[in-house]
């Protein structure tokens, strides 16, 4: 796995961390402890998968799908990271 270069230089959790230990968890067929240690990973998952349909199928207009994933797994990332630096740290 990679480290996290934000955590290394100030201490703490950046909004992403566990995303690829969450992956790896449902990689592994952990579908429940991969929702734990990253809540946002269904949704980054589907937003990119609306990011390689918007490249690839030009038939289409995803534009409207994949700005309403990113809205919905930016909310998401934040209020799990703010529960997660306030009530387990």
């Amino acid at each position: 796995m990679l480290p996290c270069m934000f955590k290394k230089m100030f201490g703490i959790d950046c909004i992403g961390c566990g995303i690829q230990r969450s992956f790896n968890l449902i990689l592994h067929g952990e579908f429940t402890a991969a929702f734990t240690m990253f809540p946002a990973i269904y949704t980054t998952l589907l937003f990119f998968l609306s990011v390689v349909l918007f490249v690839v199928d030009r038939k289409h207009n995803y534009q409207k799908l994949v700005i309403s994933l990113a809205a919905v797994n930016a909310v998401i990332m934040i209020v799990s990271y703010v529960y997660k630096m306030r009530f387990l740290y």
